[in-house]
Formats: structure tokens, C-alpha cells, sequence
């Protein structure tokens, strides 16, 4: 009798959706955009760096507990690319947390009907696996802003 042995396989980054978005705007353009059509805040902080020398646009909106939380990444500084996509993409759109399938397509389809948006798409998590590195930048980005947030004093 052969032994099976039962393998848990966690995916590291659960209830997360990406959008990638080549455009020809920049970053404050396509996130005011992405406010007005979309009906959230994004807000600018701190750029990330994937190696201390290229810094990248961050953007994020939480909309509070049990809700989603979204981020706006470039991927272009100055001419050079984090990390090459196919096809070109300039920016990435994260949606943390669960969000039903229709208000995701719902979502892609109004970022595709934004002037200027030349292609948005669902970037497959399972067959890049690029992303699983800048994921994990950004999460780490992500938790220090908030930390830095938490630490300000309040008016």
C-alpha cells in the first residue's frame, strides 16, 4: 500500500486582484481618474524603491475595515521599467480583500473607458511570476506607510 501524504499548497497573497494599465498619462493624472470613475481617494505617499536607486509612484486607498483597500504602483521611473510586462504596462491596480466577480469586471470595464487608457487587463497572478516579488514590495511598503501613519500625531 503506498502512503499518500496530504500537501497544503496557501497561496501567499489571497484575495487580491491586479489590473495592469498602460497609459499614456502620468501617475497624478491616472489616479485623479481613477477617483472620479471608480468613486474612491486615492492618495500619494511615499514612492517605493526596488533598489534604492529607481523610485516608483505608490498610491493607496483603504476603505476601512472589511472593505477593500487599493493601490496604484508605477512601474516606469524615468524611463526604466521595475519589471517588464506583457504587454506594456505602466501601472499596476491592486484590489485587496474579497470583491465580487461582476464589480471586479465592473471596475475593469470603467479603467478601459478612461481617455487615454489604452489597454487595462487582468494580470494572471498563477502564470507571472513576476509579480509574486513586487507583491511582496509592496506589502512591505504598504505596512511601513501605515505604520509611519498610526505614528503621526492627530490634529
Amino acid at each position: 500500500m503506498v502512503k499518500r501524504k496530504n500537501k497544503l499548497v496557501v497561496e501567499p497573497f489571497d484575495d487580491i486582484k491586479i489590473i495592469g494599465i498602460n497609459t499614456a498619462m502620468v501617475d497624478y493624472q491616472l489616479a485623479w481618474h481613477l477617483n472620479k470613475t471608480l468613486k474612491i481617494e486615492l492618495a500619494k505617499y511615499k514612492s517605493i524603491s526596488n533598489n534604492g536607486e529607481d523610485f516608483f509612484s505608490f498610491y493607496l486607498y483603504d476603505a476601512g475595515e472589511n472593505s477593500n483597500a487599493y493601490n496604484l504602483v508605477s512601474l516606469v521611473s524615468e524611463g526604466r521599467e521595475w519589471v517588464p510586462f506583457k504587454p506594456k504596462t505602466d501601472f499596476l491596480f491592486i484590489i485587496r480583500n474579497y470583491i465580487k466577480e461582476s464589480e471586479f469586471q465592473s471596475i475593469l470595464t470603467k479603467i478601459n473607458s478612461i481617455q487615454n487608457v489604452f489597454h487595462a487587463y487582468i494580470v494572471d497572478l498563477e502564470h507571472n511570476k513576476k509579480i509574486d516579488v513586487i507583491l511582496e514590495d509592496i506589502e512591505f511598503h504598504e505596512m511601513d506607510i501605515i505604520d509611519e501613519i498610526n505614528k503621526s500625531p492627530r490634529t
